[in-house]
């Protein structure tokens, strides 16, 4: 019996499969459904998908959502969801110097959400007013 492979969206995706390298990541981002949109975090990004966290229950599979993170917009389909976390397949490749930029962001953010805690923790110590 001949089984055809079901593709999401690109030609030639086995499921389960990751079909590029993906980038670990930390950055917060704005997700689209079509019911609304709520914050997320962009856990890791590759050109072709990603994991994505959210507040409350991850979408559906098979719902459609646009990902929005620091100037690029994804739109893609839920191929995966636990809890809290789901996995995008997108419609169209994000370009390679998109996710390199996302990664040189990342690491930038990082060290200045590290700087702003150490201020912060500075200042109470001091006992200065923390906002």
């Amino acid at each position: 019996m001949n089984v055809e492979p079901f593709h999401f969206g690109q030609v030639g995706h086995t499921p389960g499969r990751r079909q590029a390298a993906r980038v670990r990541l930390s950055l917060p981002g704005k997700v689209i459904f079509v019911t609304g949109h709520e914050p997320c975090q962009l856990d890791d990004l590759s050109q072709t998908g990603a994991s994505v966290s959210v507040r409350h229950d991850a979408p559906a599979v098979g719902d459609s959502a646009v990902l929005m993170v620091n100037g690029v917009e994804a739109f893609g389909e839920v191929v995966w969801r636990s809890g809290t976390r789901f996995g995008l397949c997108f419609d169209e490749a994000v370009p390679k110097q998109d996710v390199v930029r996302l990664r040189a962001i990342h690491d930038h953010y990082e060290s200045l959400e590290n700087e702003t805690r150490r201020r912060r923790a500075r200042d109470f110590v001091q006992g200065r007013r923390v906002f």
